[in-house]
């Protein structure tokens, strides 16, 4: 009997020890190694994150991304993300190691995820025809709206369904901004609350957006940051540093330069 409970106890702490060793293996974190290849989740839209007219990816967050892993010395690699409003879980499963895409810093994000230092200013437009965009002059004047498009899991619906009188408003989910500006243009919303950012770029003359504008109602100022796991404190520390250099030595005011100042 004092042979099978011996058994039995080292076999139980032989499970302990793997469940423990395995738990280690199961965290995950943004190696300090050289050549490690850092995965970025983004939706793609201008200006931040998108193809140009020959094809090649480019955006302020592109470049900034490309030059904060160059220095640092690691690869990249940029993931699609189908839905904005899974962001948190695919960088948690470790399917992306950061998201870097004109993502607006709230506190329910901060609950979750690790969120750099801002390093742009946003805020939220309502864009739409010209005609329509002449019925609202505030935000609480979106309430007498037929329909608003916004993308899920952003600063866009967290305002939007903050509005008062908003549930006799029929809203409309979308994917990403980009969608839910689509939906403006193909008539089946009657607006889209997106990023100023995003609105400048993607709509009026010279865009495939040509006949649709954006106005600010008075939504509030937001911040850009850069979204890691809860893990990767060492790294956050390494990515704010790098952050605070640019914003010193001028190559993020080169980039708003380059994206939005010709604007």
């Amino acid at each position: 009997m004092k042979k099978l409970l011996a058994v039995l106890c080292a076999a139980m702490l032989m499970l302990c020890g793997v469940a423990a060793f395995a738990g280690c293996d199961n965290e995950i974190t943004i190696p300090d190694e050289q050549g490690y290849t850092i995965k970025i989740g983004y939706t793609e839209y201008a200006p931040m994150n998108y193809r140009d007219e020959n094809g090649d990816f480019v955006g302020y967050d592109t470049e900034f991304a490309i030059q904060l892993c160059t220095d640092l010395g690691y690869n990249y690699e940029f993931v699609l993300l189908n839905d904005w409003k899974t962001k948190v879980v695919d960088l948690n499963a470790g399917t992306i190691d950061l998201v870097w895409n004109g993502m607006t810093i709230t506190d329910d994000l901060k609950k979750n995820i690790l969120i750099s230092e801002p390093y742009m200013t946003n805020q939220q437009v309502i864009v739409g025809t010209a005609e329509t965009l002449a019925k609202y002059d505030s935000v609480e004047s979106l309430s007498n709206a037929t329909s608003i498009a916004y993308e899920t899991g952003s600063a866009a619906e967290t305002l939007v369904t903050a509005i008062e009188g908003i549930e006799n408003v029929s809203t409309v989910p979308a994917q990403s901004q980009a969608k839910a500006l689509m939906e403006v243009g193909a008539g089946t919303a009657e607006l889209a609350v997106i990023d100023l950012t995003m609105a400048r770029s993607m709509t009026g003359e010279g865009t495939n957006y040509a006949d649709i504008t954006y106005k600010n109602v008075g939504f509030a100022e937001e911040q850009y940051g850069i979204g890691a796991r809860k893990t990767d404190t060492a790294f956050m520390e390494k990515l704010n540093a790098k952050i605070a250099e640019y914003q010193k030595n001028g190559f993020l005011d080169s980039l708003y330069q380059k994206y939005f100042a010709a604007e």
